[in-house]
C-alpha cells in the first residue's frame, strides 16, 4: 500500500477514534466509546483482533476499500497504538452490549 494513503487513513483513525478509551481488561484490550457504549476493537492479548464491521465498513468507504484490503490496515493500526502484534483478525456484526458494560466497568 502506498505509504502516504496509510498516513492518512492512519491519520483519519485517530482522528474518528479520538473519544474512544483504551480499556486493559484482563486478557484483553478493547477500544471503547464510553459515552455510547459502543465498541470498536477488541486485542486478545493472544494475537486475535476482533474488529466491528459496520464502523469499519462505512469507514473504508472513504478509501474506496474492501475488507479484503483494509482488513491488513486495521490490523497495522492496532499494533501501532497498542505497540503489540496481530497475528489474527477477525470482524463481528455483533453488537456486544452486554460485555461493553462488563469491559467498562473493569478492574482487570
Amino acid at each position: 500500500m502506498n505509504i502516504i494513503i496509510k498516513k492518512r487513513i492512519f491519520d483519519k483513525l485517530y482522528e474518528d477514534l479520538k473519544h474512544a478509551e483504551i480499556i486493559d481488561c484482563g486478557s484483553s484490550i478493547w477500544v471503547v466509546d464510553r459515552e455510547k457504549k459502543y465498541w470498536y476493537l477488541e486485542y486478545e492479548k493472544s494475537g486475535t483482533l476482533w474488529w466491528k464491521y459496520n464502523f469499519f465498513d462505512n469507514f473504508f468507504l472513504l478509501f474506496s476499500m474492501q475488507q479484503h484490503k483494509y482488513e491488513q490496515v486495521i490490523a497495522e493500526w492496532v499494533e501501532e497504538v497498542l505497540n503489540s502484534r496481530v497475528k489474527t483478525t477477525r470482524s463481528t456484526i455483533m453488537s456486544l452490549n452486554t460485555l461493553v458494560d462488563k469491559v467498562l466497568n473493569c478492574d482487570k
